[in-house]
């Protein structure tokens, strides 16, 4: 599996405040991705009112996409996610220490923004190549190796499943109008496991070579699917940044979106995973 990550903060925001996460699983040489059994890509949303929400986004991505090809679905989507809550004390505990030791320590108000929590929406995909099954896995007529899917979300962050330039599946959130203003999130206080998976949407498929899988943020899927909707192939767009264009074209790229207000000014995460005829090589 090959991929290509498109990421950057919102108009007025620098690096340092893009709170958005992605994380690839297993072993990578360059852009390309490889493991015996699959690959897991995960990327998360952190909520701006909750205070180190970059911090938290960039941990649930971890805690997802460190399980390289497991079959995703809502129960080890909620393990994972409430794992990652019982580290989060401790990672408060250093950032708190390395406040100090700077001569920085929390201001009043941000000791009430910490005991509030971080928050965050998560989206994991995992790809499979290898399975033990041989009903899981079959060669394709060009010798290339086909194999399965499963995907999790909590929240807006979507993924889209492209075939042949054509819109496959789109999730969890399938129309640009399904987008609102509070989204479901993971968050770092006592998250209820049962609640979470209750809330989680779970998919599973079969992939080709050649299909190619999206991963996007919510600005970034809702302009895709109004896109779709509207008879026009955003991935190609998304295709042409990716292989020809410098992160400087991407930035242009997403300003004029977002000045022409055909995407909301947000942090924009955009993870292309191109699934090739020798998927685990």
């Amino acid at each position: 599996m090959s991929y290509a990550v498109l990421s950057e903060p919102k108009i007025g925001s620098s690096k340092a405040e893009y709170e958005d996460a992605w994380f690839v699983s297993a072993e990578r040489t360059g852009s390309r991705a490889s493991a015996t059994r699959g690959c897991t890509v995960a990327i998360a949303d952190g909520a701006s009112e909750s205070m180190l929400a970059g911090a938290w986004a960039d941990r649930l991505t971890r805690a997802v996409g460190g399980l390289a090809g497991r079959e995703l679905g809502a129960d080890v989507f909620a393990e994972r996610i409430c794992a990652a809550a019982a580290r989060w004390p401790a990672h408060v505990d250093r950032y708190l220490r390395r406040r100090e030791r700077i001569g920085r320590p929390i201001a009043w108000y941000e000791e009430s923004k910490l005991e509030q929590g971080a928050y965050a929406t998560l989206l994991g995909v995992s790809f499979r190549w290898n399975p033990e099954s041989e009903s899981q896995l079959a060669h394709s007529a060009d010798g290339g190796l086909r194999g399965t899917w499963s995907a999790a979300a909590l929240g807006d962050a979507c993924g889209f499943h492209v075939r042949d330039a054509r819109l496959a599946e789109a999730f969890p959130l399938e129309r640009s109008a399904d987008f609102d203003t509070s989204p479901p999130l993971a968050g770092t206080r006592a998250p209820d496991r049962e609640l979470i998976e209750a809330r989680t949407v779970a998919r599973h498929g079969t992939w080709l070579p050649g299909d190619v899988f999206y991963l996007a943020t919510d600005a970034a899927a809702q302009w895709f699917l109004a896109e779709a909707e509207d008879g026009r192939e955003p991935w190609r767009e998304i295709d042409e940044v990716c292989d020809t264009g410098t992160p400087g074209d991407a930035r242009a790229w997403l300003d004029k979106l977002r000045t022409e207000c055909v995407m909301r000014n947000d942090d924009v995460t955009i993870v292309r995973c191109r699934l090739d005829a020798n998927a685990a090589h």
